[in-house]
């Protein structure tokens, strides 16, 4: 939005709430309740809406850190969607790491 000031920060997601569900039920819309570290080390219980037009979006599980952005001014948190866990394309590649990393560390010799 125009006029923001707009600081990275990082979240942690305490509960999800599900606020609506599309006519035809396969859609929800949500919004989050997170604990919000900014840079100063300050913590701050806020809502996170979901984005809108964003087609490539992962929605976040409770207990998930991720990160957003926030607008000292008035408070709003907004998820920064550079964060790839907040990607389908960034959980995918996420997933491949994991499970490559996982069969390498299988594959090492014993000391």
């Amino acid at each position: 939005m125009f006029g923001r000031n707009w600081q990275s920060a990082e979240a942690t997601i305490i509960l999800v709430h599900i606020k609506r569900v599309s006519g035809d039920g396969l859609t929800p819309t949500r919004e989050w309740a997170a604990d919000v570290r900014q840079a100063d080390g300050s913590v701050a219980r806020a809502k996170i809406d979901e984005p809108r037009w964003v087609t490539d979006f992962w929605p976040p599980d409770a207990g998930a850190v991720v990160k957003v952005q926030v607008d000292p001014r008035s408070g709003a948190v907004r998820f920064d969607m550079r964060d790839p866990q907040l990607s389908v394309r960034g959980q995918d590649k996420l997933t491949a790491a994991a499970f490559a990393e996982t069969l390498k560390s299988r594959n090492k010799p014993a000391s």
